[in-house]
């Protein structure tokens, strides 16, 4: 070769290198630089003809040790070597290099220098980092989603899951790779839901896309509703490729809908009851009034009829019964509340406990020292414990052991987010606990619900939890219960804590006689029949009654007249726009002395306003039907009180 073609040939190589983007260079093995383009020489800051002989250390020094070691490593190893690797330029800015280094050998084989070439990936590296960081902040978006997200194929009619988001084993304690494996999905939705969820799944191919809510196990063994929303997601040739949906846990609103469902249940019962109430009401005083007033001569009746009506008596108080037992669980009957101690009102009870569980049955009774007050209604909580102990005494009817506890229990916010009924606060918990059969699972969540029963036909209405239920609701309280099969089964009633009484009001004395009087009594009733029967009672023992069937009619008869009244037995819902307690603040007005009994057929509801009144005017108030005998102790404790006036 020529030396103008040597020249020529140089010229073009030092072109080629020139015009190649990336950074060039060639070294001896002692690492001075050999030849560079100007892409390499730029990157140094220099030109090709001032990096020409000098070392790394003298054109990067920034990087210098660690390119060295590089060099040795490719001259000692006699193999290329392949990095990615960041490094700072002139300017303190890191730019990163997938760089190639290569040996160069002698014609006896010896490595006498290096050749490198370098592309720079800065660009690509930094859209990888940012690829990275979005997957990992769209990974920690999905781990905390309340929602999984997830997708999904259908084979042969089968739902799949090929992936799922992290926060999967959290909410269903599965791990991911299950559902992959075995088919998971198909084996833990509930079986009472599968066969229409597989049906809607498999409509996605036409629908494009669906929303259903279904049951599905959890690890713990407890079914969740989730509702399940999907899409199908099509690939570039317009053909379905994958369903992509997510599970949101909605067993909550699921639990919050059946109890909203169940409580629209009670309340349409309990609007028949009350709405029936106070006509039911009417008809069992005039049937009970009339056969108290035969039985009252019974003198001149055979004992046959004399037990017949005695029978006929027994059942009007089993009518009114019923009826105030529908009144109670649907929080509609009348409350008379006050400061009560639970363990007074069980000591109270327990002879009469004893006698309804029988002998084979063991009653034991577990006091807390010094229990608060509640705000009760004794009666009310009589028929809680009286309830509860006869479902006790039915479910052992082999004998067993019966045990009734009072306690002292603090609720707090923990305990509120798994009970979603509680409340924080103090409670006195009454509890009653059996050894008996258990109640079975599947019947757990129906024996509040009105005329639902476990017992057999003929041996049980239905509404003694029910009525239970609708007691403890109406003392702002609330109720628990477990139970297992052959084990036995426990109600907790919870209670809200009070302030003690500041001062106790002895009872007054029961009556042993019913005495009468000649006093002047004014008997205002709406119902004829009940009216008459009423006043032939009073009439029968000596007081003097005026009539009246309405509010203004009573107010009429006391401004034409004037009689001197000593009692106002008056009926607190009447017809004409004059309620009995408005009758009686007129009545008061011009004869402050004057006493009153209310009555009332009607339910809590239509009442409840007047019951301060009644209590603040140390007024009685009867329900219908009112036993003859309870009327007239009534009246003559009434008449015989000294009156204290409070203002009204």
């Amino acid at each position: 070769m020529t030396a103008s073609e040597l020249e020529k040939s140089g010229r073009l190589l030092t072109a080629i290198l020139d015009n190649i983007p990336d950074p060039v260079w060639l070294k001896d093995k002692d690492g001075h630089f050999l030849a560079c383009n100007k892409t390499f020489a730029e990157f140094c800051g220099c030109t090709v003809g001032t990096v020409l002989g000098r070392t790394v250390l003298d054109v990067i020094p920034q990087e210098a040790d660690r390119l060295a070691r590089e060099d040795e490593k490719v001259i000692s190893s006699r193999k290329p070597l392949r990095v990615e690797e960041p490094i700072l330029d002139r300017k303190g800015r890191t730019r990163w290099f997938e760089t190639i280094k290569s040996p160069i050998c002698g014609e006896s084989g010896e490595v006498v220098g290096t050749v490198g070439i370098a592309r720079e990936t800065t660009e690509r590296k930094q859209t990888e980092e940012a690829l990275k960081a979005a997957q990992q902040r769209f990974g920690h978006l999905l781990a905390k989603s309340p929602a999984i997200i997830y997708s999904a194929r259908l084979e042969d009619g089968e739902f799949i899951i090929s992936w799922g988001s992290e926060n999967f084993s959290e909410l269903l304690g599965h791990g991911v790779q299950n559902p992959c494996q075995w088919g998971w999905w198909a084996e833990h939705v509930h079986p009472e839901d599968r066969e229409h969820a597989s049906t809607i799944m498999a409509q996605i191919s036409e629908r494009s896309q669906t929303s259903q809510e279904y049951r599905i196990l959890h690890k713990n063994g407890k079914y969740l509703w989730v509702r399940d929303e999907q899409r199908l997601v099509y690939d570039e040739t317009g053909q379905p490729a994958e369903i992509v949906g997510s599970w949101t846990d909605v067993t909550e609103r699921r639990q919050l809908e059946a109890q909203l469902r169940q409580s629209q249940k009670l309340e349409a019962v309990g609007q028949l009851a009350s709405g029936v109430a106070h006509d039911f009401n009417n008809l069992l005083s005039v049937i009970r009034g009339n056969t108290e007033l035969v039985l009252m001569n019974s003198a001149n009746l055979s004992t046959n009829v004399c037990e017949c009506l005695k029978q006929v008596i027994a059942a009007t108080d089993r009518a009114a019964n019923l009826t105030r037992q529908l009144l109670a669980f649907s929080r509609k009957q009348i409350m008379q509340p006050k400061p009560v101690n639970l363990d007074e009102v069980i000591g109270n009870l327990t002879r009469m406990l004893n006698r309804i569980i029988g002998e084979d049955i063991q009653l034991q009774c577990k006091y807390a020292t010094r229990l608060p007050f509640v705000q009760a209604d004794v009666s009310m909580i009589e028929q809680v414990l009286f309830n509860l102990v006869v479902n006790a005494r039915d479910a052992m009817p082999r004998g067993g052991q019966l045990q009734i506890t009072t306690e002292m229990a603090t609720v707090d916010e923990t305990y509120c987010q798994s009970h979603p009924e509680a409340r924080p606060g103090h409670f006195i918990c009454l509890s009653v606990s059996d050894t008996g059969m258990g109640i079975p699972s599947e019947s757990l969540p129906l024996i509040f619900e009105p005329f639902f029963t476990t017992k057999d036909p003929g041996k049980g209405t239905g509404l003694g939890l029910a009525t239970v239920l609708g007691i403890v609701k109406q003392h702002q309280g609330r109720i628990e219960v477990s139970s297992r099969i052959d084990a036995g089964t426990t109600f907790k009633v919870f209670l809200p804590e009070v302030a003690p009484p500041a001062g106790a009001k002895a009872a007054a004395p029961a009556e042993s006689s019913e005495r009468g009087g000649t006093e002047t009594i004014l008997l205002v009733e709406d119902d004829q029949e009940v009216r008459a029967v009423t006043r032939r009672i009073l009439e029968r023992v000596g007081y003097r009654v005026h009539e009246a069937t309405s509010g203004s009619e009573a107010l009429q008869l006391w401004c034409s007249q004037e009689p001197r009244l000593d009692l106002l037995l008056t009926d607190i819902v009447l017809p004409g726009g004059i309620s009995g307690r408005e009758l009686a603040e007129r009545l008061r007005t011009h004869q402050p002395g004057v006493k009153v009994i209310f009555t009332s057929g009607y339910s809590f509801a239509e009442t409840n306003k007047d019951t301060e009144f009644i209590q603040r005017s140390n007024s009685y108030l009867l329900q219908k039907p009112c036993p003859s005998r309870a009327l007239l102790r009534t009246v003559r404790r009434c008449l015989d009180e000294v009156c204290h006036e409070q203002p009204t």
